[in-house]
């Protein structure tokens, strides 16, 4: 849920919104239309808790979800599938247990053993966070948006911007976000 009171935002000295109070309950579907310039993205970003507004407050409970207009989000290097799996900390989780299996396999003695204690702390956490299970609901996410597995396994700078769009759609959806906000769902 996400309660708003009193917000402004200004852009410059021109006031785009004034005194604005509402309130966005659990299943509610709202459009925010309005001409160029209106304030439209700046206050979905204050939604989003990526802004804050001029004046008022804006109180969020539970997560939110934020699919910006600007499809070059995130790290471009990164593979579309650990962009997704990033949406709980996967990814940096895999990674590290990756780090720790080639100290496990390379190591000897007291690095080893080091190395093997914190593999065992990063799998469990790992499953606590549902794990494989994760990884293979991440791909059935992203499969129901069109992006076949192959995809899923490319940096997202060899993506076109549409694809790339999937991919954080994909993402705020793993993510289990209570509240999804999309800045003009109909360019992606």
């Amino acid at each position: 849920m996400i309660s708003a009171s009193g917000i402004e935002l200004r852009a410059g000295a021109r006031v785009l919104i004034e005194s604005a109070t509402f309130r966005i309950a659990k299943g509610d579907r709202i459009g925010l239309v309005g001409r160029n310039g209106a304030g439209k993205t700046t206050l979905t970003k204050v939604l989003a808790g990526q802004g804050v507004p001029d004046a008022g407050n804006v109180t969020r409970s539970g997560e939110v979800g934020y699919l910006p207009q600007d499809p070059r989000t995130g790290d471009l290097d990164v593979l579309a599938r650990d962009r997704v799996l990033s949406a709980r900390g996967l990814d940096t989780l895999i990674r590290k247990m990756r780090e720790n299996e080639q100290r496990i396999a390379n190591g000897s003695g007291a690095t080893r053993e080091k190395a093997l204690r914190q593999y065992e702390r990063q799998e469990t956490e790992f499953l606590t966070k549902g794990g494989y299970a994760a990884e293979a609901e991440a791909a059935t996410i992203a499969a129901a948006l069109n992006l076949p597995d192959r995809v899923l396994g490319q940096p997202l700078h060899t993506l076109s911007g549409g694809q790339r769009r999937r991919i954080e759609l994909a993402r705020i959806l793993f993510s289990d976000a209570d509240t999804l906000l999309l800045d003009e769902p109909t360019n992606h």
